[in-house]
């Protein structure tokens, strides 16, 4: 009697590709060579779900963390272990991880990533959101890092402040201007940063500049309205607006709630016409789709990240409530939403506030191979 190793690959291809979740779609490459040439590439899977058991806050970092997949439920650990005495993570750029020791008042304040085992170490600096990237360390020989901070009055939060520090630098540069709201998305695109606030107000800042300037705020509701005119927005829900860069590109992502997902619209504007403007409405991706997070958000080509779907937006529920969803996946093409509730085992006990809580997406700098992941 033939055995699980001569299993037909056309046979194994189709088994492989109706398995329902990542987890499965691992343990099916552990089995034999034969299994692993006969399905998709372990190499090119898919991000994963990045989240966070800190007391929840409108404007808060991901502190300790923990890594998933984004179906099946299950927890993801690093091959290699953090640096030790890093335990709270600010945020998770280009693959690399911005760690701290205390988040409050840290001594250390470290970029790792985890494939090649790098560590960059960055001044201190107290209440850190968010890390953000203008290049990857390793390849990009002028790449800067911008953080973040909570910005305190009386012991409330009033909003952030960035600051600016390139290799060499002895400390970081604070912004010049008033600080923002809390950054809903950041791209960087031609030179520049762009983000998003709770505000519904675009920035943009010029990073050739030194210090870094910021060049452009714009009221994107003004653009939006202009757009829909005094109709009701699309399933009359309130918009959220992301920046994604995209293959060489910057896409405008609308997302409507009321308070749960009801649509979402891309756009691919002008930005550098003097008044900006909502017209080019993008339906199709091609190969790409999108990943959108606290703060983060990045595209992806399917053809190498071969179990994540084509033209489809992955979106990490966190925004400003809790919801019941660890993540939601919309097809552009035919406007279908899936969510994806979170794992089993997170709701169980007295509640999800003493679990863990979906923050954003994690990319590895290049798909992961067996082995670099557990």
């Amino acid at each position: 009697m033939a055995g699980w190793t001569s299993i037909p690959a056309e046979l194994l291809a189709e088994i492989s590709g109706r398995l329902p979740g990542d987890a499965d779609r691992i343990h099916i490459h552990q089995v034999c060579s034969h299994w692993r040439a006969s399905t998709s590439r372990l190499a090119a899977c898919r991000p994963w779900i990045i989240a966070g058991r800190e007391p929840w806050s409108l404007v808060g970092p991901v502190g300790e963390h923990s890594f998933w997949l984004p179906l099946g439920g299950r927890r993801i650990y690093l091959g290699t272990p953090t640096p030790a005495g890093l335990p709270y993570c600010c945020g998770t750029p280009l693959g690399w991880l911005a760690l701290m020791d205390n988040l409050q008042s840290p001594t250390r304040f470290v970029l790792w990533e985890p494939l090649s085992e790098a560590e960059i170490f960055l001044p201190c600096l107290p209440a850190v959101v968010q890390v953000f990237l203008s290049g990857d360390p390793l390849t990009s020989p002028d790449w800067m890092a911008i953080a973040s901070q909570k910005l305190y009055s009386t012991g409330t939060c009033m909003g952030q402040t960035l600051f600016f520090w390139r290799p060499g630098d002895a400390a970081w540069t604070m912004q010049l201007e008033r600080p923002n709201g809390r950054i809903d998305s950041a791209a960087f695109h031609q030179g520049k940063f762009y983000f998003t606030d709770i505000g519904w107000t675009l920035h943009v800042y010029d990073l050739d500049r030194s210090p870094p300037k910021l060049v452009r705020s714009t009221y994107l509701y003004s653009a939006l309205r202009e757009r829909h005119g005094f109709r009701q927005f699309p399933g009359g829900g309130r918009p959220t607006w992301y920046v994604v860069a995209f293959n060489g590109e910057l896409l405008l992502v609308v997302m409507y709630r009321a308070p749960n997902i009801k649509a979402v619209e891309v756009y691919r504007p002008d930005w550098a016409a003097e008044r900006l403007e909502l017209r080019d409405k993008v339906t199709d991706l091609g190969e790409y789709s999108l990943f959108l997070g606290r703060g983060d958000a990045f595209a992806l080509c399917a053809k190498d990240f071969t179990m994540i779907r084509r033209n489809c937006l992955y979106f990490v529920e966190h925004d400003t409530v809790k919801h019941q969803d660890w993540a939601i996946v919309l097809d552009l093409g035919s406007n279908v939403f899936q969510q994806i509730p979170y794992p089993g085992e997170q709701m169980e006990g007295t509640g999800r506030n003493n679990h863990w809580t979906a923050y954003s997406w994690f990319c590895l700098r290049r798909p992961f191979l067996k082995g670099e992941a557990q």
